[in-house]
């Protein structure tokens, strides 16, 4: 930082008490105060910086870590800011939405999130403004987690290919589908919710492929998969669309289905039938 906000670096990271002037004023909204294990959650952050403040002589990052009771850190959410602090001013509030996926973690109970600003290239961290958890590290937010409700449990049935990533971030998987493929759960006969993470292929085809989900004979809804990046969707399931046997099953069918050496006339030697890929499917109730 240049100015008046400058960062005394030394005292980043040791016990001593943080007297510079804080650069801004952060705040996390969470769209949920309690999340099950393995389930979604929306952050809503702002960062209001100081009137006083000088600009950003570095691009620093944005440090968020998930605290048991005892202050044990157990996930991240980690990340650069979409606008780069480099180009923050005196007085301006950048604020950007994002959003996660609960570890299955095993806690629960109460959760802090403690949020900071740190370099990358030079290892110190920013004064802000807040509850201060030590070495520049700031209370943000509080949430609980609970546990997943027992139809949270889903079982990949038929029509299923193998998980897949790849190397540049080897923990976001996905799953391709055929043309149908089917998801089995605990039936609970409760109004639930349905979050879907999907994407399908539009450049192959003159339309969009269709996703139909579908329990028995009952729709539950139609998804245009028209979009060139992972689509997210929140769908409702009513519990009587789950009928009354112990276990449900949801279908999600894709049309049209594909083979990739076929569509690429054999550029791709992929033999495979093809739906779409699923990166995230979760289902809680109500």
């Amino acid at each position: 930082m240049i100015g008046s906000a400058a960062v005394l670096a030394s005292l980043a990271g040791c016990g001593l008490a943080d007297t510079a002037s804080p650069v801004a004023t952060p705040a996390v909204g969470l769209n949920r105060a309690r999340v099950p294990l393995g389930g979604p959650l929306e952050l809503t952050y702002r960062f209001t910086v100081a009137p006083d403040a000088g600009l950003f002589a570095d691009d620093y990052l944005v440090f968020v870590h998930f605290l048991d009771a005892d202050g044990d850190l157990m996930f991240t959410d980690d990340h650069a800011p979409p606008q780069s602090t480099t180009s923050w001013r005196p007085g301006q509030e950048i604020s950007y939405d994002r959003r996660m996926v609960v570890p299955v973690f095993p806690y629960i109970g109460e959760v802090t999130v403690a949020l900071g600003l740190y370099s990358a290239t030079a290892g110190d961290r920013l004064p802000l403004a807040g509850e201060h958890l030590g070495q520049r590290s700031y209370e943000v937010a509080t949430l609980e987690m609970v546990p997943q409700s027992e139809s949270g449990f889903l079982i990949y049935e038929d029509g299923w290919h193998a998980a897949e990533s790849v190397p540049e971030e080897p923990y976001r998987e996905w799953r391709w589908t055929t043309g149908q493929a089917t998801i089995s759960f605990r039936n609970t006969q409760t109004d639930s919710t349905l979050y879907l993470e999907v994407d399908g292929r539009p450049e192959l085809f003159e339309s969009p492929q269709i996703l139909t989900l579908s329990i028995g004979d009952t729709p539950v809804e139609t998804i245009e998969l028209g979009s060139a990046e992972p689509s997210y969707h929140i769908v409702p399931v009513s519990g009587a669309s789950l009928g009354g046997a112990d276990t449900a099953t949801l279908t999600l069918t894709v049309d049209p289905s594909f083979v990739p050496s076929e569509v690429t006339n054999g550029a791709n030697t992929d033999g495979r039938e093809l739906g779409m890929q699923v990166f995230y499917a979760f289902l809680e109730e109500n």
